[in-house]
């Protein structure tokens, strides 16, 4: 059953990661490139960096401080003992510009057909993310109206934290009631949502429940797309 009322959605506002393409599958690929860069060299030292990093990034997430973005990369080299440049480096070269050749092979099937209904109604379109947003965004072959990272000055806060979905919510002038949610994780997206009154539908290969769906042409999108074809 969907509950959403589209007739009182102005803007919806989509994680990146795991909801506007398929994670597991980008996962292993880079996975398999990793595994690939350890054989070569003999060492399994960046993988074990990147470990730690997304450990500690989901530490920051549940535990929240005021300077996330630079904290994330002090702990990081402290507990695996190498520079704060490397762990820099490392997670630019692994987590934001390798994994961008892949993405256009794992969009979320579906979601050109939504963003083009949203924006064919009126809707005003948000990317939220807690990692940097544009280049993924523009490999994936989509555009939005909003664009924010946790990074972003103001901001400074990881979900569920809702300062970035405020700072939205503020760029578009819309109020919680005329605001939807789209992301993958009920503990972050949907926590982060509902800390300001704001409507969360949450991407799941599994869904259980009226706010959960698979697909972006799952019946809970229907009547948004169904409009579309009336305008």
């Amino acid at each position: 059953m969907n509950d959403v009322v589209w007739s009182k959605v102005r803007l919806v506002v989509f994680d990146l990661d795991g909801t506007l393409y398929d994670q597991p599958p980008l996962r292993r690929a880079m996975a398999i490139e990793l595994a690939r860069h350890s054989l070569r060299r003999r060492s399994l030292r960046t993988a074990e960096t990147l470990r730690a990093f997304r450990q500690i990034r989901e530490l920051l997430g549940e535990v929240q401080g005021d300077d996330f973005p630079n904290e994330q990369f002090r702990l990081t080299s402290r507990r695996c003992g190498c520079s704060e440049g490397e762990v820099r480096a490392l997670v630019e070269e692994w987590i934001e510009r390798r994994p961008l050749a892949h993405l256009p092979r794992y969009k979320a099937q579906g979601i050109d057909a939504l963003f083009a209904a949203l924006r064919a109604t009126g809707r005003r379109i948000a990317i939220w993310s807690d990692y940097p947003v544009h280049a993924k965004l523009a490999a994936l072959g989509l555009q939005a109206d909003h664009v924010l990272w946790s990074g972003d000055r103001g901001v400074g806060r990881l979900k569920p934290d809702p300062a970035g979905l405020l700072a939205l919510l503020e760029a578009a002038g819309a109020t919680p009631e005329e605001t939807l949610v789209i992301g993958d994780r009920k503990d972050r997206d949907a926590a982060a949502a509902a800390a300001i009154g704001v409507r969360a539908l949450i991407r799941s290969p599994r869904p259980q429940g009226h706010a959960m769906f698979r697909r972006f042409d799952d019946p809970a999108f229907a009547p948004v797309l169904a409009e579309a074809r009336h305008v």
